[in-house]
Parts: structure tokens; C-alpha cells; sequence
């Protein structure tokens, strides 16, 4: 079975961009819309293939569902023939990687990709693939306990490295980091990583916001 993740923190944010992918995902491909991905991790059985477009519910189902296999969306929709792509008209917009998909090249490649299938340019940092330090918001918080209880072995190093800050240093922090985009535009595909993009004062959107511009809820 194919179950897609559509994230808590993507939906409550984007609810119209989410609407439009779970309507698409579930009339035309027939795939299974779950909800929150912690309760979801109980339904999965061998052979299930989970897309998910939200950095931490894929680091949760690979731990806690080993016996699944996860993609993100990004990498089924190029597969997909029936995708209606938007036109972007030769748009260069930044590409800003996330930390915690420092190890998962195929979906940051396939970021890249949809970006081109969309007719933009992606326009690059010196930290981008693996090399990125950026994970917006992420790092500047604590670590929402209920991760750290259903994926141990995943976020419980991660507490040596977050450093929570107050409100005013992280926008300060922010502020800094967006100084280097050269872009009128910067796409992430992150929660946190949009949050941050923002606080900083640029005009950041989700790679979903852009792809779904020609579906209808």
C-alpha cells in the first residue's frame, strides 16, 4: 500500500496547497492519505511505501518503521506522467537545503529537478547538498519531545547539537543567514527551514506551494 504523509506543520501553514496534493494523491493515484506520521507508524507493514514531503516525518518513519520503504513526494511526482507542472517562465530562485537532509541526496537532486521541470533556474549556495548548516528554526529550539520518544536513535544526538535562543536572537540569526541570497525568491522544502527563511525577512516558499499551482481542491 502507498500511504502519503502530509504533515501537520505543512498542512497548518499551507491547508489550501495541502488540500490540492491530498486530493490529487487520493482521486488520481489512488494513494492512501494518513494523518499525523507518529500514529501512522502502527499501520505500516512490510512492502508499504511512504511519500512524505516534511524532513522529520521521514526521519521518524525510517526509524520507527524499518520495515517500509520511505520517498518523498518530490521524487514520485517526477515519476508521475499525469503531474500538471506550473511555468515559471525561466525564474532563478535559491535553493536552500536542510541539515537534517544532509544524507538523503536523491530527494535534494529531485528538489532541484522539479524545480527545472517547472522551468526555474535553481540558483545555488556554497553550503548546499551536504555540505548545508541551515535547518532553520530546528536548531534554535528544543526538540519537540515527542520526537525524540518515537525516534531516539535519530534526534537524541541532536540535542548535543541544538542551541535554543530567544525570540530576538533567532530573528537576529536569520537576519544574518538571508543576507546571502541573491535571489527575489528562496525555496525550501522544510517546515523549519521556511520559518527561518522568513524571520529572516526573505520572501521564502515551499517547493509544494510552487508545484501545486495548476491543482485544484
Amino acid at each position: 500500500m502507498i500511504y502519503y504523509l502530509p504533515s501537520c506543520r505543512f498542512t497548518a501553514a499551507n491547508p489550501e496547497t495541502s488540500a490540492k496534493l491530498k486530493k490529487y494523491l487520493k482521486e488520481e493515484k489512488n494513494i492512501t492519505i494518513a494523518g499525523c506520521c507518529r500514529p501512522t507508524q502502527k499501520l505500516l507493514k512490510e512492502g508499504d511505501l511512504v511519500l512524505n514531503n516534511c524532513t522529520s516525518c521521514a526521519l521518524i518513519t525510517e526509524e520507527a518503521s524499518p520495515q517500509a520503504d520511505v520517498t518523498s513526494l518530490y521524487e514520485y511526482l517526477l515519476g508521475d506522467e499525469s503531474f500538471p507542472w506550473p511555468d515559471y517562465h525561466g525564474e532563478a530562485i535559491t535553493v536552500q537545503d536542510c541539515w537534517r537532509a544532509r544524507e538523503h541526496a536523491s530527494e535534494q537532486h529531485a528538489i532541484r529537478e522539479c524545480l527545472r521541470r517547472m522551468n526555474m533556474v535553481p540558483v545555488e549556495l556554497e553550503e548546499n547538498f551536504e555540505k548545508t548548516t541551515f535547518d532553520g528554526l530546528f536548531l534554535l529550539r528544543p526538540i519537540a519531545p515527542g520526537n525524540l520518544q518515537i525516534a531516539p536513535k535519530t534526534y537524541g544526538p541532536m540535542q548535543d547539537i541544538v542551541t535554543p535562543l530567544p525570540p530576538e536572537e533567532q530573528k537576529a540569526r536569520m537576519e544574518e543567514w538571508v543576507k546571502q541570497y541573491k535571489t527575489d525568491r528562496t525555496v525550501v522544502y522544510c517546515n523549519s527551514c521556511l520559518q527561518g527563511v522568513r524571520l529572516g525577512g526573505a520572501d521564502g516558499v515551499h517547493v509544494l506551494e510552487l508545484m501545486s499551482a495548476n491543482l485544484t481542491v
